[in-house]
């Protein structure tokens, strides 16, 4: 009976990222499940066809639950929420993860040249690379607001309009940076980057969230488009990260039907497996977001194309 107990087994597998997709779960060995619980669930393709020969109707049954249940978690990520308004973007915001600075930074430029970005986010933003985009960016984003550090901690905000009410946020291990582009609509920028859950000890990651939930939910609604953009170390699999889509913000690639866009690792010589840099919106509907290569980095970035909304 090997069939049967492998599909026992596959459909266990399934069922684990299915719990761990939808249960808030704080130890490391399930936040890593819920990152990569969208392979988890495919084991319950050949899980359910094992189970048929093995058990019979009963087994295919058993399958077809775990399928319908794997299903519901991953299909919302295939729906438009909004439809298009027109074929015209208001702002344009590209975000990457440079890799400790590491990052081909000419590539980096060209990208800049190539999609016009009105806005863009930086983290791991070493002062070394700062310092050689500056100069480049003088001309396409010559407004900057930026915190660069050692190693992972820095960010940086780039405008192609002025930026005002610049703030730098404490509680956070790595820089976490907000600033207000000076343009129609006024929109309020952040550049993110908590912590990720592992290696290191998963308390910090899940506090970073919820003061992260905690910062977006004391911004007034008449305040203005919001555009929080950032490596969040976090997949639409983990529960946290949904708790920051309230109703209010919403990811431009759930609000688009884009389905995943898989940014990590991408530096190996697979494809990226998880999706863990994201643009999150209030006030705007979303034209298009697209995963776009970020040369020398371990992460794709995001380009996201809004409209403000009437």
């Amino acid at each position: 009976m090997v069939s049967a107990s492998v599909s026992l087994l596959l459909l266990v597998v399934a069922v684990v990222g299915i719990m761990a997709h939808r249960v808030n779960v704080r130890g490391q060995g399930m936040l890593v499940a819920a990152s990569l619980a969208h392979v988890l669930m495919l084991a319950a393709v050949p899980g359910t066809a094992l189970a048929a020969v093995a058990f019979g109707w009963w087994g295919l049954a058993a399958g077809a639950a775990v399928l319908a249940g794997a299903a519901a978690t991953q299909l919302p990520l295939q729906r438009r929420r909004f439809a298009r308004r027109s074929d015209e973007s208001n702002l344009t915001v590209l975000h990457a993860n440079i890799w400790l600075g590491q990052a081909d930074l000419d590539a980096l430029v060209a990208l800049i040249e190539q999609h016009r970005p009105d806005v863009l986010t930086l983290v791991e933003l070493t002062p070394e690379a700062d310092a050689r985009l500056r100069p480049r960016l003088s001309d396409s984003l010559p407004h900057a607001y930026v915190s660069a550090a050692p190693g992972g901690e820095g960010a940086g905000i780039y405008s192609r309009f002025p930026l005002v009410d610049e703030q730098r946020h404490d509680g956070f291990v790595t820089e976490l940076l907000s600033a207000r582009v000076e343009m129609p609509g006024r929109p309020l920028v952040f550049a993110v980057h908590p912590v990720p859950p592992w290696p290191r000890e998963p308390s910090e990651w899940v506090r970073e969230l919820g003061l992260l939930r905690q910062l977006l939910a004391k911004i007034p609604v008449d305040d203005g488009p919001v555009v929080v953009a950032g490596d969040f170390n976090a997949t639409q699999d983990h529960r946290r990260y949904r708790d920051l889509q309230d109703g209010r913000f919403v990811d431009a690639a759930v609000a688009t039907g884009a389905g995943m866009l898989r940014t990590y690792p991408a530096h190996t010589w697979y494809p990226p497996v998880i999706a863990i840099d994201h643009v999150l919106v209030a006030g705007l509907a979303v034209r298009s977001v697209e995963a776009v290569t970020i040369v020398g980095s371990d992460h794709r970035g995001i380009l996201a194309r809004l409209q403000l909304r009437p």
